[in-house]
C-alpha cells in the first residue's frame, strides 16, 4: 500500500487532533466555511458543495443534516430551494458578526500603535456589570485585583467606566514587571497559540513537498486551518505594540498561519469555482475581502 502524500498526512493528522480534542464540530465547520470560503463569494452555495467537502474532512451526511437543522432553527443560516437542489447562505445578523470577526481573524497583527493611548481604572470594590462589560468591550487589561488597563485616552471612556468611587488616571507609560508579563502571556494565550504553531509547522512543510495540492484537499486543508486559528484568535488580547513580550507567539504563528492561507488559496478557490454554485449557477468572482485577508 502507498503511503498518503504529506497533504493527506497533514489532513489527517488534524481531523485526529480535532476529535481527540472534541472539536471537530459539524455545526462549527460549516459556520467556518460559511464565513471564509463562501462569504467572499457572494455568500450562498450549494447543498451539495458543502455536503461534499464537510464528507472529505470526516464528517457524514447525517451530521451534516442535523447541523443544517440546528443552524436553521436557531437563525444561524437561511435555506431555500431550487427544483430539487438546496442552498445556504448565513443569516444577515449572523452574516454581519462573521464579517466583524474577520477583521480580528485575518489581521495582518493584533498589536496595537505603541502610542495607543491608555487609561488607568482603579476600583475601589467590585465593578457593576455594566462597567464589566464596558471594560470587556473595550478589551481592557486587567494589571491587578481590581486595576485594569484601557487601551482609550481618559476623555474616551464609555460612560459606563466613569462611576462613583473609581479612580482614572493617564497612564503613558506602563512597565511590564514580572507578574503582568505572565498576565499578558495569559490574556494573549501564548501555550495555546504556541501549541497550534507547532501544529502547523508540519503543514508548512507538507506544502513544500506539495507545492500544488489536490483542490479538495487545499479546500479541506483551509477549512480545517481556519476552523483552528479562528478559535484562538478571537480571543487573543489586542495590546500596544511595546508591551508584547520577546517570547510571544501570536506574530509568528498568525504569520505562518498567513502563508499556509496563500499557499492553499489557488487550488481551494478552484475547488470552488468547479464544485459550488448558487441558484443562478457558478458562485460569483471573489470581492476584495479575499485579497486584503491577512495584509495582502
Amino acid at each position: 500500500m502507498r503511503d498518503p502524500d504529506p497533504i493527506t498526512a497533514a489532513i489527517s493528522t488534524r481531523l485526529e487532533a480535532l476529535q481527540a480534542a472534541q472539536q471537530l464540530s459539524a455545526w462549527s465547520m460549516i459556520v467556518t466555511f460559511m464565513g471564509d470560503a463562501i462569504g467572499p463569494r457572494g455568500g450562498v452555495v450549494s447543498a451539495a458543495a458543502l455536503q461534499g467537502l464537510m464528507q472529505r474532512m470526516g464528517i457524514g451526511a447525517g451530521a451534516v443534516r442535523t447541523a443544517v437543522s440546528r443552524l436553521s432553527a436557531e437563525g444561524w443560516i437561511e435555506r431555500s430551494r431550487e427544483g430539487r437542489n438546496s442552498f445556504y447562505q448565513l443569516s444577515g445578523a449572523v452574516g454581519e458578526t462573521v464579517r466583524a470577526a474577520e477583521r480580528r481573524i485575518y489581521a495582518a497583527s493584533s498589536l496595537l500603535p505603541a502610542d495607543t493611548p491608555r487609561t488607568l481604572v482603579i476600583a475601589p470594590g467590585p465593578l457593576p456589570e455594566t462597567a464589566l462589560q464596558a471594560l470587556e468591550a473595550e478589551g481592557a487589561l486587567q494589571i491587578a485585583s481590581q486595576v485594569m488597563l484601557v487601551f482609550t485616552r481618559l476623555d474616551a471612556l464609555p460612560a459606563d467606566l466613569v462611576h462613583t468611587g473609581a479612580t482614572l488616571a493617564e497612564a503613558p507609560v506602563i512597565l511590564a514587571g514580572a507578574s503582568m508579563c505572565t498576565h499578558i502571556a495569559a490574556v494573549r494565550q501564548a501555550d495555546e497559540i504556541e501549541s497550534l504553531r507547532q501544529s502547523y509547522l508540519p503543514v508548512a512543510a507538507a506544502l513544500k513537498q506539495v507545492p500544488a495540492p489536490s483542490p479538495e484537499d487545499a479546500m479541506a486543508l483551509r477549512c480545517l486551518m481556519i476552523h483552528e486559528w479562528r478559535r484562538v484568535a478571537l480571543r487573543v488580547q489586542s495590546i500596544p505594540a511595546d508591551l508584547i513580550q520577546p517570547d510571544d507567539p501570536e506574530p509568528a504563528t498568525r504569520a505562518l498561519i498567513a502563508q499556509i492561507y496563500a499557499e492553499l488559496l489557488p487550488a481551494s478557490e478552484a475547488w470552488l469555482d468547479d464544485n459550488a454554485t448558487t441558484p443562478s449557477g457558478a458562485l460569483p468572482p471573489p470581492d476584495a475581502r479575499l485579497a486584503s485577508r491577512f495584509g495582502g
